[in-house]
């Protein structure tokens, strides 16, 4: 027996021909099912709200005028095998880790996403630049992300071009210190390490700083930035001090939404929080890199103990060092399409890098109540004897 097929707990052996009632086997619930033909070879592996509503549909009878190649599932299905979940991501998860155990090299054209963007800097390179990568961890040096798409890394790198002045051109930085200088150099918006005008190594510093206020170390720069257009003012120095406000204002596109979560890859931890099968039950998942664990499940209203668990689970889970297996980028992938993706489907994300303790943890519950559907019990009280009766 394949050893994948112990990851699914539910199981209908399929016997035509198929009537309606029969479906009423598969849980009307969330989840991830897998068709298999004769020998328990697998056909096609399908996430759902309802179960039994997406099967239903997926062997439904076939029109015979209807001009299709898709595959007649209703005739070389013989069995159907079902995990349940309860939230977005538990059921992405479950389906990511299915397809890997299933279709080990052919998991990632199942994907409805993709591995995540990143920016890449190597500052022991002799001529270090900023560069989006989709490749994270992958190449010497260090990545700062995640990010939405790879329209947004790019801005973000054109951010700190612009605040801190650097070169935009690889071919041009590569000719220093003998190069000329190009025309962003002319208009006073580059530091020119191509024509020798600052040292490769004081350039290099230029870029380390730039790469510390792009992962969060921000208030030095600004008060510095502050400090200096303050004194171009008080020495009558406005075109300076104009300058001096843009580039301010331009470090300020830092804080866009799209770039909330980013961080140094080594900082890609998070705690995800997703309604449980009930309204009074939350599930936690631990994300340290690629690796995705359970936490323990929390009751609402919040119970001091079961959050403090969660946090010193976590805490457990980050000291570890991140798992670097092939499906790696892919796992990380699935986290960062759940950073940015639409607050129905989030549940409440927290970022570890704050490391809350157990009362900001339920502060942040609190906060989010609505979009993890979670309520407390209701109090049925009972009814006065003086209460008429049907009141």
């Amino acid at each position: 027996m394949a050893e994948w097929l112990t990851m699914f707990e539910g199981r209908w052996d399929v016997t035509p021909p198929l009537a309606d009632e029969q479906f009423l086997q598969i849980p009307a619930k969330r989840g991830v099912l897998l068709l298999t033909a004769d020998g328990d070879q697998p056909i096609t592996l399908i996430t759902a709200g309802s179960l039994r509503g997406r099967l239903h549909t997926r062997l439904a009878e076939d029109d015979a005028e209807a001009p299709t190649r898709r595959v007649d599932l209703r005739q070389v299905t013989r069995a159907v095998l079902w995990t349940l979940t309860d939230g977005h991501f538990e059921t992405d998860l479950a389906f990511l880790d299915r397809a890997c155990e299933i279709w080990p090299g052919e998991y990632r054209s199942l994907l409805a996403w993709k591995q995540p963007w990143f920016v890449h800097v190597d500052l022991a390179d002799g001529y270090p630049q900023f560069v989006r990568s989709r490749n994270a961890l992958t190449r010497p040096g260090r990545y700062l992300g995640p990010f939405p798409s790879g329209r947004s890394a790019e801005a973000f790198i054109n951010t700190l071009h612009d605040g801190f002045d650097l070169c935009r051109d690889t071919k041009c930085l590569r000719t220093s210190p003998n190069g000329r200088q190009c025309s962003y150099g002319q208009m006073g918006k580059c530091l020119c390490p191509c024509d020798g005008t600052i040292a490769m190594d004081d350039y290099r510093q230029a870029v380390q700083r730039a790469a510390a206020f792009a992962a969060g170390d921000r208030q030095a720069v600004l008060d510095g930035l502050t400090a200096q257009m303050s004194a171009a003012a008080e020495a009558l120095a406005f075109e300076k001090a104009s300058a001096l406000k843009t580039k301010l204002g331009r470090l300020g596109d830092v804080d866009h939404e799209d770039y909330w979560a980013v961080a140094w890859a080594e900082q890609f931890q998070f705690l995800f929080i997703e309604r449980g099968p009930n309204p009074r039950t939350m599930k936690t998942f631990l994300v340290n890199g690629a690796d995705i664990r359970r936490g323990r499940d929390l009751t609402y209203p919040c119970v001091e103990g079961e959050l403090a668990e969660v946090v010193a689970q976590m805490a457990a889970a980050t000291a570890q060092a991140a798992t670097t297996e092939e499906t790696g980028p892919w796992r990380m992938g699935l986290v960062a399409r759940y950073l940015f993706t639409s607050p129905e489907r989030q549940g409440l994300i927290v970022p570890w890098r704050s490391a809350p303790d157990a009362a900001a943890l339920a502060e942040a519950v609190e906060a989010d109540v609505d979009q993890l559907k979670v309520r407390a019990p209701v109090k049925r009280g009972r009814k006065s004897s003086d209460e008429p009766a049907g009141s």
